[in-house]
């Protein structure tokens, strides 16, 4: 099995400032991507698996041991598999780096931690009778560098005795034996002609052009690429780098045996560019009393953006449905946990009006107002005298910050009786109507709007009545409340929300903060808040998307 440009992004082990979320999230869906895609392909039990280069998408930058370690342990425990199965790496630009294009960090660090890591950087190994030749490209584009800057052609060239160059060499000095054909391995692919077609299962429109720029180089030299083929004699290449899938023929220099095949393996990671990721599969065999023999192909991995745009999106999208259908239809039918309506009083009859008992804060406070008053109505009340008492005496006592008969007679016109009970103006501490807490049976006209004093601030409202209305300060702590006494209808619920954006709160220095900043601090009570809508209310998809996701996620 073949494998190119994985390109493992993890930056939050190496990063000098702090990562964004959108940072993060990108590289956890494409290191999430690159998992499923070599737990699908690991299946197929290969004997040995090539990388060809970049397996780390920031192996070249600047950072400590300590850090290059954990990024190289998250790769491994990415591409977990058994230790009968040899695994293969050759350098890449995104590894290794290069001196003469302005790598992202000194070259030599970089390719010592790779020499640990990953390996040496040339190889030459045998397996199913065929010799592989893996070369150090970016070194090789390096070293080519400085050689035409000397004008000196490769025959002639004397450089590091352990170079690629000198490498190259080496292979044409002792070939490999005749009945092991050789098989190259590059990161970077061969020169060609800009107008080189790629096959037609390339995904862009034309072949892989030369270019050059800061820490890559898409072609190798035309010079070096006829050395290459001239010292190794190969009988098929395997390239990366370019991200697509390119199959071309070169024409065999030394003019002995056929053509030279070379492809360029698809990259292995969503985010390079091409809708289908891939790798490549090659087998080779001898028949008895034959030449070695082989054969290849390429394959295709799932595309991950169509996946997420037609089967995660559209969950999504129901399970969104499926939320506001369920408020709606429990709003139109009062919603779960919602008191039962007070029972009207029958017309006619003579029912006492009754006052909610007010709780103070703090047991220390005195009552502020009497707790019963009991009237009955007349045809009118412009005039606060028609009233008739029912001879019931108050259930709780008069307020001792005033004195008894301040302000209201104990007997009025002949009409009116007051009797067992003490009566007194309105608390200076309440400044709106009094709540009631039972609204329905309350007769309009009882009482005169004046001598209903408003709530105190202190007042917290008991009954359903009340818990249905908005202040000024009370619209995110009332949404978040409310999933702990009742269910609102979507409508309902959202109108709390937004209520709460006009929300401000006192900082600790004095004046007021913005309403996201209200937002975030009660953030998590918020999660907490959704997340128990959705387990109530939307189980049943959550529970189908959640299978689908654990399919999808651990296939």
């Amino acid at each position: 099995m073949i494998i190119a440009d994985p390109h493992f992004q993890d930056s939050r082990v190496f990063s000098k400032h702090p990562v964004g979320l959108g940072t993060r999230l990108r590289e956890f869906f494409i290191r999430l991507n690159v998992r499923k895609s070599w737990n699908a392909v690991s299946q197929l039990n290969p004997q040995i698996v090539i990388v060809l280069g970049d397996m780390l998408d920031q192996g070249r930058a600047i950072m400590t041991d300590d850090e290059y370690e954990r990024y190289y342990q998250h790769f491994q425990n990415t591409f977990k598999h058994d230790a009968s199965v040899k695994f293969v790496y050759v350098t890449g630009n995104h590894d290794v780096g290069f001196v003469s294009l302005s790598s992202l960090a000194h070259p030599r660090q970089a390719r010592r931690r790779f020499r640990q890591r990953f390996g040496p950087e040339q190889q030459v190994f045998e397996f199913g009778n065929h010799s592989f030749v893996a070369i150090d490209a970016p070194g090789l584009v390096d070293e080519d560098y400085r050689r035409n800057a000397e004008e000196v052609d490769f025959e002639s060239w004397q450089g590091a005795k352990a170079g690629p160059i000198a490498f190259v060499k080496g292979i044409k000095a002792k070939p490999p034996p005749s009945d092991k054909p050789a098989i190259l391995l590059t990161h970077i692919p061969l020169a060609r002609p800009n107008t080189a077609s790629c096959g037609p299962q390339r995904e862009g429109p034309r072949g892989i052009h030369r270019g050059a720029g800061y820490g890559f180089q898409n072609l190798l030299g035309k010079e070096t690429t006829h050395f290459i083929l001239q010292a190794v004699k190969p009988v098929l290449v395997f390239s990366g780098d370019d991200h697509d899938y390119c199959d071309y023929v070169h024409r065999n220099p030394s003019n002995s045996g056929g053509d030279i095949r070379e492809v360029s393996i698809r990259t292995f990671s969503m985010a390079e560019g091409v809708r289908r990721p891939g790798f490549h599969l090659l087998s080779l065999y001898t028949p008895t009393g034959g030449m070695p023999r082989r054969a290849d192909i390429p394959c295709l991995l799932p595309d991950q953006k169509h996946t997420y745009t037609f089967v995660y999106f559209p969950f999504f999208l129901l399970t969104v449905a499926y939320i506001a259908y369920i408020n709606a239809t429990l709003m139109q039918g009062g919603g779960r946990g919602s008191s039962a309506p007070a029972s009207s009083t029958a017309a006619g009859s003579s029912r006492g009006v009754h006052l909610q008992p007010i709780r103070t804060s703090s047991a220390m406070e005195p009552p502020l107002t009497p707790t019963h008053l009991s009237v009955r109505r007349t045809p009118s009340y412009s005039n606060f005298g028609n009233l008739t008492p029912r001879s019931r005496p108050s259930s709780r006592p008069a307020s001792p910050l005033l004195g008894p008969s301040s302000g209201l007679p104990s007997r009025d016109d002949e009409d009116t009786v007051i009797t067992n009970a003490s009566y007194f103006p309105p608390s200076p501490l309440l400044t709106s109507a009094v709540p009631f807490a039972e609204p329905d049976e309350m007769e309009e006209g009882l009482l005169p709007p004046s001598t209903l004093a408003p709530p105190s601030p202190r007042m917290r409202p008991r009954t359903a009545s009340m818990s249905s209305q908005t202040g000024s300060g009370g619209g995110l702590k009332k949404w978040l409340k409310d999933g702990d006494n009742a269910r609102h209808g979507w409508r309902r619920t959202a109108s709390l929300f937004l209520d709460s954006m006009h929300l401000r709160m006192p900082q600790k220095g004095g004046g007021p903060t913005s309403a996201m900043g209200a937002l975030a601090s009660s953030m998590e009570r918020i999660w907490l808040r959704v997340v128990k809508d959705l387990v109530q209310t939307a189980w049943p998809p959550l529970l189908v998307v959640s299978f689908v996701w654990w399919r999808l996620l651990s296939w």
